[in-house]
């Protein structure tokens, strides 16, 4: 499932470094780095996932490729590598563990559960975006002056071969979500809900619904939430199983 989001990102890297001056992907031993220098910030855009002790002779070329861009290095560390050697390196470069979030899977039957009442789920076809992305930035609370924000995800959900949904309530683009096939591995991609549409469904209904279109077509549907957030929780009720925790240090 890693390999699958590494392949991903590999795929967002190519558009995003088109678009945005310095923005990057740069692999240092097993370590995958992206740097993404107009959100500085953001963790999700700026890290180096997988680091272990395997590449700790690279540490200080992975803080150099970050600081070259004016961008602080966030590492993800996996759980099964983190331990207490591992942690005295990262204490001792001056990082401290943050934000963890969850890498889930499932494996997908073709006989999945039933829709949600109330909420109809379509896929959004080439060229016919806009709601779908409009959805996501609502859902997200991205506001119209973020433009890079809203550039990014524009191209983030511009990946070649993503299938793109959107739930319906009462008629309306209420609900969106993602969903990407690479060899043998399935990712949802995106979910987000516009807030005066949380709590009826709308999430439960696109999972299945990728749930159901990915069975037959991958062996492992995989995806990343943070934890005890709404989303792992969803994610759990849909039959998904934590595979490995993932820390920030920063």
């Amino acid at each position: 499932m890693e390999a699958a989001l590494t392949a991903k990102a590999e795929r967002d890297a190519a558009l995003l470094s088109a678009t945005f001056p310095g923005a990057a992907l740069r692999r240092f031993g097993g370590t995958v780095a992206t740097r993404h220098p107009a959100l500085p910030d953001l963790a999700s855009f700026n890290r180096a996932r997988g680091f272990s002790l395997h590449d700790r002779g690279r540490l200080d070329e992975i803080r150099a490729f970050y600081a070259e861009a004016g961008v602080s290095a966030a590492l993800e560390i996996w759980e099964a590598d983190e331990g207490d050697e591992l942690r005295r390196l990262l204490a001792g470069a001056g990082l401290a563990p943050g934000a963890r979030s969850l890498a889930l899977h499932v494996s997908p039957r073709p006989a999945g559960a039933a829709g949600v009442p109330g909420v109809d789920v379509v896929e959004v076809g080439e060229g016919e975006d806009g709601a779908y992305l409009g959805v996501l930035l609502q859902g997200y609370g991205v506001a119209p002056k973020q433009e890079a924000l809203r550039r990014t995800f524009a191209l983030e959900h511009a990946t070649p071969g993503l299938r793109r949904y959107l739930a319906l309530i009462d008629g309306e683009p209420a609900a969106a979500g993602g969903l990407l096939l690479i060899g043998g591995t399935g990712l949802l991609a995106g979910a987000a809900t516009v807030p005066r549409f949380r709590g009826r469904g709308g999430q439960t209904a696109l999972l299945r619904r990728r749930i159901a279109d990915a069975a037959g077509r991958c062996e492992v549907l995989g995806v990343t939430a943070a934890v005890d957030s709404a989303s792992h929780r969803n994610l759990v009720r849909e039959g998904f199983a934590a595979a490995h925790l993932r820390t920030i240090w920063r």
